[in-house]
């Protein structure tokens, strides 16, 4: 979604869209992303199909909205954790702390709220929003979970003596969180006991507030100029 098409969705939201879109999340939440069809959700809000028509065209405009909202939702949680997290002081110590806890949220998110967490990536549209978030997809934090994910790196190579981001940066840590929340969600990992689970995370996240920025590391493939670096990657 463009910003333009963004911005016209946020001025023409209404009480009964928002009625929809509250009834679809919960389905989703219980059931994941395939429960949700929008015979259910007119039932559960208690309207008609033409009412229900006027604000989303089909499902897959019900299920972007669905995406953006629990996309708030994954926003505002990270952005909880950073209030609680040591304060910005510029020491690289409170930056990689911060960056640890904007972690440990998106993992908390993802493995307690999985069909939230899943809807945040069904919709083929969402990642337009991934860098752009809508209003919906910025919840209350004010800006969307990979941008609060970006800041929180941006803060430690700040913090250690750098002064840009590498725009591959982002990916490393955003890659390896969604990774192992989906291994547990949807894979083998799903039958390790918490308490075993919670060791696998607890070193995935130490291993990337470490390593990144990955210069840090020394090592000559990281640092070398391939063609196209310094750009930020396109995701879509």
């Amino acid at each position: 979604m463009s910003t333009e098409s963004s911005a016209e969705a946020v001025t023409t939201r209404k009480p009964l869209a928002d009625r929809l879109v509250r009834e679809a999340v919960d389905l989703v939440r219980t059931g994941g992303p395939g429960a949700m069809s929008l015979r259910e959700v007119q039932r559960r809000a208690g309207v008609s199909p033409a009412a229900a028509y006027r604000h989303f065209r089909d499902r897959d405009a019900l299920l972007l909205a669905v995406a953006q909202e629990c996309a708030g939702m994954l926003a505002d949680h990270i952005a909880a954790a950073l209030e609680r997290a040591p304060a910005r002081t510029g020491a690289p110590a409170a930056a990689r702390a911060r960056l640890l806890a904007a972690g440990e949220a998106y993992l908390d998110f993802a493995t307690g709220n999985p069909g939230l967490y899943r809807a945040i990536f069904t919709s083929d549209e969402q990642i337009d929003e991934l860098a752009a978030p809508s209003e919906r997809a910025r919840g209350g934090a004010g800006d969307g979970g990979y941008n609060l994910l970006v800041a929180a790196l941006q803060d430690v190579v700040t913090a250690t003596g750098g002064t840009e981001l590498d725009p591959w940066d982002p990916l490393v840590v955003w890659a390896s969180c969604h990774g192992l929340a989906m291994l547990r969600l949807d894979a083998a990992l799903r039958f390790l006991p918490e308490e075993v689970f919670a060791q696998a995370r607890t070193r995935l996240l130490a291993t990337i507030t470490a390593a990144v920025p990955l210069e840090a590391l020394g090592d000559p493939l990281v640092g070398r100029q391939a063609a196209g670096a310094g750009r930020v990657p396109d995701l879509a």
